[in-house]
């Protein structure tokens, strides 16, 4: 009896427990609200118990109709589908969006700012766009899914315009270089950006990810490409640029408050040294100058002129032998005694005489005579139309003589200035960017091609300003000619120019066949020269070796095969009758690549290097020095070059 009572009261308590049981079709999950949402009383009714703030977490039972069953905060009601969300996910508007009605844009609800936190609806995300709630407010909508990417910071390093779209050519206002905007995406080769306040599309070629500002101290060509075969304006010197990319020895840059921007050499950026000794003028021996000390080089010519004039002349400490000349018209004090009379000579320490009508003091023994006379330290004499300083024992005569170091004697039309205490003077100075020098036997010359535009008088112009040679652009890879080539050919000539040319590079690949068929080409156009101008080619042909937009040089290249694919055109290029050859190439290429590589080259070839420095620093037989160089009464800019070589 005790057992049945037992079971009785287990049973009742069983049936209890199950009458309270969770019906299998009633499991639930846990959703979450992302945007604020009613709690309704019932499925369909418009009654509701209170408002459900977005970001809470809700347990859902089922769903009826459009809403679902849920418990929020200790209450069961309903919440609309539509209002719940699988994950909750809040990110943070970074750009400043509008919230559109539709994932297609069009009408819009509201506008706000960058910063806003939003939650999103993930599983509803379509055409690019996310449906989110903007916190603490009542805007629900799509919004822009690139937004809410952390930007990437980069900056204007050229005047840009802020266009309304990708695509379009609508724009809002100009950017001016060196803003910095922060970067959403990318699409059509526009940049979704926000600068300050104002948002819209900037081309991507416009932006960089770091900037540097420099200073230019050279005169610089802006070049189109950083194959630097074609420019577009000039920078001067001291300008401000931004600097968006560099290459090996190209930046490609904008100059500070323009729109100019293209590619220059970075080497300018290099503020260059003060150039050695400066340029000055040698003082001519005029009525009563007295010189003292030794004279120095680096120009011109230079030298020092102090003390007092007098009409007679004293001895000299030392001992010398009086020079006679056969022009002098000034006498010139020393110190000491003896006496200056006569046609020409110069004073003496000692016993001595000095005749002549032109004579200038030494400090040390020596004499100078003529029309102009430096100071000498040691002994030694000087006659002729000019005479410079010389160090140690030695004697200048004839039309130019310049400084050397030691015991020497200078005789002849020209004699170049040596390391030492002296000077240098002749007929030819080559003035250049960079303050480069040209001694007395050096030639002044120029390069040029179809990118100048040049006339008759243009070459007779050269020729009347000291202009002894032009180097002309004839041919590049293995089909092209210059347009200008023969015009400025017959041109050259014409106005008695010494006339070379120069062919580009047109393939890097390391194959014999590509570089011989080049110079065969360069050769053919070459041989058409008496046919076309009446003039046959009697100059050096040179190989132009350089990176351009086309011929994919590169380092590796430079490194492994440029000794040996310019041999394979020189070597051609003499084969086929063209005895002068020659190669062009930039200073660091030379000392990097070629020099101490041109075993497989012929015995003569000529070197001809660009540097844009105040000094070439090695050795060549032609030195570009500038690319900016000017020649009065022609317009444009010039590359001019300087020849070491008689031949020029």
């Amino acid at each position: 009896m005790r057992r049945l009572i037992f079971f009785g009261g287990a049973g009742f308590l069983l049936l209890f427990a199950l009458s309270f049981a969770k019906p299998a079709s009633a499991a639930s999950s846990t959703m979450y609200t992302w945007t604020p949402s009613k709690l309704y009383k019932t499925a369909s009714g418009a009654a509701y118990f209170r408002n459900v703030n977005s970001g809470i977490a809700v347990t859902v039972y089922s769903k009826s109709g459009k809403r679902y069953k849920v418990k929020a905060g200790g209450r069961t009601g309903y919440i609309y589908a539509d209002n719940l969300t699988r994950s909750k996910v809040k990110k943070e508007d970074y750009f400043g969006s509008k919230i559109y009605k539709q994932a297609a844009g069009g009408p819009y609800v509201a506008s706000v700012p960058a910063g806003k936190m939003m939650y999103i609806k993930m599983e509803a995300t379509k055409n690019g766009m996310y449906l989110a709630h903007v916190i603490g407010t009542g805007y629900s909508g799509y919004v822009d899914k690139t937004h809410f990417i952390k930007p990437v910071v980069k900056y204007t390093w050229m005047p840009s315009k802020l266009y309304t779209s990708a695509t379009g050519n609508s724009y809002k206002k100009t950017i001016k270089d060196g803003q910095k905007v922060s970067v959403f995406n990318g699409s059509h080769g526009r940049y979704q950006v926000k600068a300050g306040s104002s948002s819209g599309y900037i081309y991507a070629n416009n932006l960089a990810g770091t900037l540097a500002k420099k200073t230019v101290y050279v005169s610089s060509k802006l070049y189109t490409t950083s194959s630097h075969t074609k420019y577009t304006a000039v920078i001067r010197p001291n300008k401000q640029v931004y600097v968006k990319e560099s290459t090996q020895n190209m930046s490609h840059v904008c100059v500070v408050g323009t729109a100019q921007s293209g590619w220059i050499y970075t080497s300018h950026f290099t503020k260059p040294a003060p150039a050695a000794g400066g340029t000055t003028s040698t003082p001519k021996a005029t009525a009563g100058t007295s010189q003292t000390g030794s004279s120095t080089a680096g120009g011109t010519t230079a030298g020092t002129a102090t003390g007092s004039t007098s009409g007679s002349a004293s001895g000299i400490t030392g001992s010398a032998a009086a020079t006679s000349g056969t022009t002098a018209t000034t006498t010139t004090g020393n110190t000491g005694s003896g006496s200056a009379s006569a046609t020409t000579a110069t004073g003496k320490t000692g016993s001595s005489s000095a005749s002549g009508t032109t004579a200038t003091s030494n400090t040390g023994s020596g004499s100078a005579s003529g029309m102009t006379a430096t100071s000498n330290t040691g002994s030694g004499s000087a006659s002729g139309t000019t005479a410079t300083s010389n160090t140690g024992s030695g004697s200048a005569s004839a039309t130019t003589a310049t400084g050397k170091t030691g015991s020497s004697s200078a005789s002849g039309t020209t004699t170049t200035g040596n390391t030492g205490s002296g000077s240098t003077s002749g007929t030819t100075t080559a003035g250049s960017t960079g303050s480069a020098t040209a001694s007395a036997t050096t030639a002044k010359g120029l390069d040029v091609s179809h990118y100048q535009t040049l006339t008759q008088s243009s070459f007779n112009l050269m020729k009347r300003q000291g202009y002894s040679f032009v180097i002309l652009k004839a041919t590049e890879g293995t089909g092209y000619t210059d347009s200008k080539f023969y015009t400025y050919y017959k041109y050259a000539r014409n106005a008695g120019l010494s006339v070379h040319a120069y062919h580009m590079i047109g393939n890097s690949t390391t194959d014999p066949a590509q570089h011989i068929a080049e110079a065969k080409h360069f050769y053919q156009v070459l041989a058409q020269t008496k046919a076309s101008t009446g003039y046959a080619f009697t100059g050096y042909a040179f190989e132009d070796i350089e990176p351009t937009g086309t011929n994919s040089i590169t380092t590796t290249w430079w490194a492994n095969a440029a000794p040996a694919c310019a041999g394979y055109f020189l070597n051609e290029m003499q084969a086929l009758g063209q005895a002068k050859v020659g190669i062009y190439a930039g200073y660091f290429n030379w000392n990097s690549y070629l020099e101490g590589h041109t075993d497989t080259w012929p015995g003569n070839t000529k070197i001809w290097l660009a540097r844009y420095n105040t000094t070439l620093g090695t050795n060549a037989d032609v030195w570009q020095y500038t690319e900016t160089g000017t020649i009065d009464g022609i317009t444009g800019h010039f590359d001019l070059d300087i020849s070491y070589d008689p031949d020029f």
